[in-house]
C-alpha cells in the first residue's frame, strides 16, 4: 500500500498543467538552465523536444530534495520545476548528488536563467515588431465578468522596492525590475483607449485583482503571503494565460514569446498599482 501511495504521489506530481509547460518552454530560451551549459532543448530537426523537466523538490520521498510539507500542486507547480538538458537532469536527480545540488542552488539557477531570457526577449524589440500585441492582450484580459468585488484602486502606489521587500518577493524581483520601465508605454495605450470612452483599463485591473483575491484565500495571513509571494505570482499568470487561451479573440497571429512578454508588462503594471500582493504598511 505504501509503495502504491508513493507511486500515485509521484504520478500526480508529474501531471503538469499546460500553462506551466508553456511557461517553462518560453522561459527556457531553448537552453539548459544550468549556468555553465548551453545545450539546446530542441533537437536539430527544430521540433523534437529533448528537454527534461526536473523537480527542484522531488516528486516522491525517494527522490532528492524531497519536502514532506509540500502539496502535490506545489510539487508540479512552476516554482518547483526547472528545464534541463538530459545530462544535467540525470546529475541533479541522482540521490547521491543531493548535497551538491540543494534546492536553494537550483532556485538561483532558475531565477538567473529566467532573468536572462526576459532580457533577451526585451532586446528582441518584440513590441516594435508586433505593435498591436499589447493591445490584443489587454483586450483578452479586459473582458467583462459577472462577479462583482470591491476593487478600489490604490490612490498612491508605493515604491516598487518597498513593495517587493514587504512581500518578500525573490524570484520575480529581477523580472519586476526589468519590466517596470514598460509601464510608461502601457499607460500611453491605456490613455488612448480611455479617449475612446472605453473602460478596458479598469476591467484589466479588475480581472487581475479578482484573481489575486481568489488565490489569496489559500494564504490567509501576511506570513503565508510572504512565504509564497513568487508562487502567488505564478498562479496569477497561469490563470490569466488560461483566460487568454479561452478568450473569443484568440491571439494565434502572435508567437508565444510575444504574448508572454506583453502579458508580463500588464502583470507588472498591476503589481505596481497594488492589484497583486499587499501594500506596505504606512509608517
Amino acid at each position: 500500500m505504501q509503495n502504491m501511495t508513493a507511486k500515485n504521489q509521484k504520478d500526480k506530481a508529474r501531471l503538469y498543467k499546460p500553462s506551466v509547460i508553456r511557461r517553462l518552454d518560453i522561459l527556457s530560451g531553448n537552453e539548459c538552465a544550468h549556468p555553465d551549459c548551453s545545450k539546446r532543448l530542441i533537437a536539430e530537426d527544430g521540433k523534437s523536444i529533448i528537454s527534461k523537466i526536473c523537480h527542484i523538490a522531488a516528486a516522491s520521498p525517494e527522490g532528492p530534495r524531497y519536502e514532506k510539507s509540500m502539496t502535490e500542486d506545489e510539487r508540479r507547480g512552476f516554482d518547483n520545476l526547472i528545464l534541463l538538458c538530459d545530462e544535467h537532469h540525470i546529475m541533479i536527480d541522482n540521490k547521491e548528488n543531493e548535497s551538491l545540488y540543494p534546492a536553494s542552488l537550483l532556485k538561483k539557477w532558475k531565477s538567473k536563467h529566467e532573468k536572462k531570457i526576459f532580457e533577451l526577449l526585451s532586446n528582441k524589440n518584440l513590441l516594435s515588431k508586433h505593435p498591436l500585441a499589447l493591445n490584443k492582450v489587454i483586450n483578452s484580459i479586459g473582458r467583462k465578468m459577472d462577479e462583482v468585488l470591491d476593487l478600489s484602486e490604490t490612490a498612491n502606489a508605493p515604491n516598487p522596492d518597498d513593495k517587493i521587500s514587504f512581500n518578500h518577493i525573490v524570484r520575480y524581483k529581477p523580472i519586476i525590475e526589468e519590466f517596470a520601465p514598460y509601464q510608461v508605454k502601457l499607460n500611453k495605450i491605456y490613455e488612448e483607449i480611455e479617449k475612446e470612452g472605453s473602460t478596458k483599463k479598469e476591467l484589466v485591473l479588475y480581472n487581475i485583482k479578482r484573481r489575486y483575491i481568489n488565490i489569496k484565500k489559500d494564504y490567509p495571513d501576511m506570513d503565508d503571503v510572504r512565504k509564497n509571494a513568487d508562487i502567488i505570482f505564478d498562479k496569477i499568470i497561469e490563470t490569466i494565460w488560461d483566460n487568454i487561451e479561452n478568450a473569443p479573440n484568440k491571439l494565434d497571429e502572435y508567437d508565444q514569446e510575444t504574448i508572454d512578454f506583453s502579458l508580463m508588462i500588464v502583470i507588472v503594471d498591476a503589481f505596481m498599482r497594488c492589484n497583486i500582493l499587499e501594500e506596505p504598511l504606512i509608517k
